[in-house]
């Protein structure tokens, strides 16, 4: 049997949940080759996985990280969009020619989606976003006529846009979510699916791995002092990983004057370790993030779905810093706000001060780590990589 694995290449988060499923494909004796570009690329390279170089699609950013829409709409527009994707999908199908898989794995991809479709080859499609929205105006604090007329034309046609990528998304046989159950679920915003396509939803819970053992996997990172360790793990596509690392670093460097802090960039070529001092610790990348998360007291990280199952895998609360204008993110940092398991700060507030604030407000708080640890109950006993198998399997017929 033979998987085709197709995650959006924009980040981190994609790729390495597709990956835990593809290694559990493989100890059942299947095959998988990925197909991704970006980030996802740059990951499966760094893993030697076996891959496939997709046409790359992105959205523009400004030098500090934040989304810029008119960017977007000025150097793709709709028509070269279109062509753009129309590549996209040929190549997919020309992959999928050659590689001849029984079932595609499409992970936030479309046009994987509708080049298997056309081949008539079964999809699973693992989703956290299926109603994607945009920015209703950006988070400037003057926003001028011109801008205030493009965002309303802006939303309005992205009307129709969205309406076409969730016809797309249901073409798939299965769709499965990778969040937590009612009233836990992170992505609940952007989950509007019609009751008609209920039947094809599956809740699996989160996709990762979960490290066994003891919780003393801070003694190998050798700190002279037991006071709470702060993880601060970056994500999320090239630039936007850059920006915050940038902002991060003297916060960070004062944080460790009170607390144990190890900071990971998020670069998977870059070098493993550099340790500043005795109380801060700085990575380029690291291989065993899992061990890390549940040695650690708190998280401060991107609002990304990916690193925000992890720490609630591991009953962690966090500190979330959305990618500016990332509707996406903004929704899962608010909602677990909501649900008291983070503290949020907007990275245009984000100094010393803010982020002092927000960790003094998490240690001092037991309800934090309590409403965590709540989470993590329900995250431990479902087993997302085994279902997501299942499914997979399923849908190819076979047993």
């Amino acid at each position: 049997m033979r998987v085709y694995v197709a995650p959006c290449g924009i980040g981190l988060g994609h790729v390495t949940r597709s990956h835990q499923i593809a290694k559990e494909l493989n100890k059942r004796g299947v095959e998988t080759i990925y197909s991704t570009y970006l980030d996802g690329l740059e990951y499966a390279k760094h893993n030697h996985l076996p891959s496939l170089e997709a046409v790359p699609i992105n959205f523009k950013v400004t030098s500090d990280g934040t989304i810029d829409f008119k960017l977007t709409a000025a150097t793709s527009g709709f028509s070269l969009g279109i062509r753009r994707f129309l590549r996209q999908v040929t190549r997919e199908i020309q992959y999928m020619k050659r590689f001849k898989p029984d079932v595609v794995l499409s992970d936030s991809r479309a046009s994987s989606l509708i080049a298997a479709w056309l081949l008539k080859i079964p999809v699973v499609l693992l989703l956290n976003q299926f109603r994607v929205e945009i920015i209703k105006r950006p988070s400037l604090k003057k926003v001028s006529l011109f801008d205030k007329i493009f965002f309303i034309i802006a939303n309005l046609g992205w009307i129709f846009i969205r309406t076409g990528i969730q016809l797309v998304w249901v073409r798939s046989e299965a769709i499965l979510i990778p969040d937590l159950p009612d009233p836990y679920t992170i992505s609940s915003g952007n989950l509007a699916i019609p009751k008609g396509y209920a039947g094809k939803v599956k809740l699996i819970g989160p996709v990762a791995s979960i490290a066994n053992g003891v919780q003393d996997d801070r003694k190998s990172l050798e700190f002279t002092t037991q006071t709470p360790l702060i993880y601060a793990a970056i994500s999320g596509p090239k630039i936007e990983r850059e920006a915050l690392n940038r902002l991060l670093m003297k916060p960070l460097s004062e944080l460790a004057k009170k607390y144990n802090v190890v900071f990971s960039k998020g670069q998977p070529n870059g070098a493993l370790a550099k340790k500043i001092s005795d109380r801060f610790q700085v990575y380029d990348w690291i291989e065993n993030q899992d061990e890390l998360i549940r040695a650690c007291d708190m998280i401060v990280a991107r609002a990304g779905h990916g690193i925000m199952m992890k720490s609630m895998i591991y009953g962690k609360p966090m500190v979330l810093i959305p990618i500016p204008d990332h509707t996406e993110q903004y929704g899962n940092a608010r909602r677990a706000v909501s649900l008291n398991l983070a503290e949020l700060i907007y990275q245009s507030e984000l100094n010393y001060r803010t982020l002092n604030e927000a960790v003094e407000k998490i240690v001092s708080s037991p309800e934090y780590k309590l409403t965590a640890q709540r989470v993590k109950a329900v995250a431990s006993s479902m087993d997302a990589v085994s279902l997501a198998c299942n499914t997979i399997m399923k849908a190819s017929g076979r047993p």
